[in-house]
């Protein structure tokens, strides 16, 4: 049974919409060209890709091509789409003449566009388009504007997120009976993959991690043909996509018997990020949430081994804002950001350890979305 078409936007679009409208009047922008998908997706609900928005004060545009004709009609049926037949440019540029016809503005219409998700050929083909049709329109690049904006969930979203951490934490607790020396990392993080979708996610939310044994020290590895083995470490970080929401988990194994070493560091990986959450509540920083589980395990002597951040905020991509880091930009968490806590340490040669959890930011503190055992007892598979 085909799914019918949405004749209306949702009432927590038009939140969205009002809020980016905003933020565009503050910039006195007329309109806004949405290119990164997330970000059309947040104020659409459309997912297909290849396709721009465009956010002006009374319009909101959808250019695609045939493809997505349908989708666009069943996700997006309030939306307005123009389906292109020649390049993106030229029907970008139609869009924006007939979006901003009769505004009256005076002097040049201004344009906002994520510098950092649009290339300068894009850019530069959509400036002749706009020549060629004679139009008068300023391209304004933007940083992160709608990315501070999706930066604080709401409700729709926060429930989405649950339900992605949920799936995540059945998928994981399936694979666990799997677990057993002699299979490789990337078989496992296949049966991840297999295990997520079985239980309702699109895919993963990033490409799942399993990192054996020495591999393990190694952040951000990519499976292979390593074996798990026995007396070794295990790591695994994975994340559902559920309805176009991420979450991002990490569980540290201990298959065998695990050296003293890999004791001692699992004990103050996992003070650490207790330590930071029981910190994280409103008006906390970023710097100093990474501080608090960065002071843990500097004091144990392991400082030059925790080189990333203590984490990230989660969304419609797996890296949003907030970060949380010793450097950069720091800012206040404020309730309705759900973020990432994930401390560890890696030891070249030998192993590493990493514990993720998600949580949400509160009015009065906040709440671990996550809720898999992560004790050194728990994470033990004899």
């Amino acid at each position: 049974m085909q799914t019918p078409a949405v004749s209306r936007a949702k009432a927590y679009l038009k939140v969205r919409h009002k809020n980016v409208r905003e933020a565009m009047e503050h910039l006195k922008l007329d309109g806004m060209l949405l290119t990164h998908p997330p970000d059309l997706a947040y104020l659409t609900n459309f997912t297909g890709d290849d396709s721009i928005g465009l956010l002006t004060a009374k319009d909101l545009q959808i250019v695609t091509d045939f493809r997505y004709e349908e989708q666009a009609q069943l996700e997006a049926g309030w939306v307005k789409v123009v389906i292109r037949d020649a390049k993106m440019e030229d029907a970008l540029a139609k869009a924006i003449a007939g979006a901003l016809k009769g505004s009256g503005s005076a002097g040049a219409h201004r344009i906002g566009f994520e510098a950092n998700f649009a290339t300068v050929g894009q850019i530069d083909a959509l400036m002749t388009a706009l020549k060629t049709a004679k139009l008068n329109v300023e391209l304004v690049p933007l940083e992160n504007v709608m990315a501070n904006i999706r930066k604080v969930k709401d409700d729709h979203e926060v429930d989405l997120i649950r339900k992605s951490v949920a799936v995540a934490e059945e998928a994981y607790e399936a694979l666990l009976s799997e677990i057993k020396p002699g299979l490789t990392e990337n078989y496992l993080a296949g049966l991840m993959v297999l295990e997520l979708r079985s239980r309702g996610a699109s895919n993963s939310s990033f490409p799942v991690i399993v990192a054996a044994a020495a591999n393990s020290s190694l952040p951000h590895y990519r499976p292979g043909e390593t074996l798990v083995q026995e007396d070794q470490p295990l790591l695994i970080d994975w994340g559902a996509l559920v309805k176009g929401y991420c979450s991002d988990l990490t569980r540290t194994l201990m298959i065998g018997r695990a050296s003293p070493k890999m004791k001692q560091i699992y004990k103050v990986v996992l003070d650490a990020q207790l330590a930071a959450i029981d910190f994280l509540r409103p008006g906390v920083t970023t710097i100093q949430a990474d501080r608090i589980a960065r002071e843990v395990i500097e004091k144990a002597g392991f400082g030059k081994q925790f080189g990333h951040g203590l984490g990230h905020g989660i969304g419609r991509d797996i890296h949003e804002l907030p970060t949380l880091r010793k450097s950069g930009i720091e800012e206040e968490l404020r309730p309705g950001m759900i973020v990432t806590v994930e401390p560890g340490i890696y030891l070249p040669g030998e192993g590493g350890v990493r514990i993720e959890d998600d949580v949400l930011i509160t009015h009065s503190g906040c709440e671990v979305l996550s809720s898999l055992d992560k004790s050194f007892e728990g994470c033990h598979i004899e």
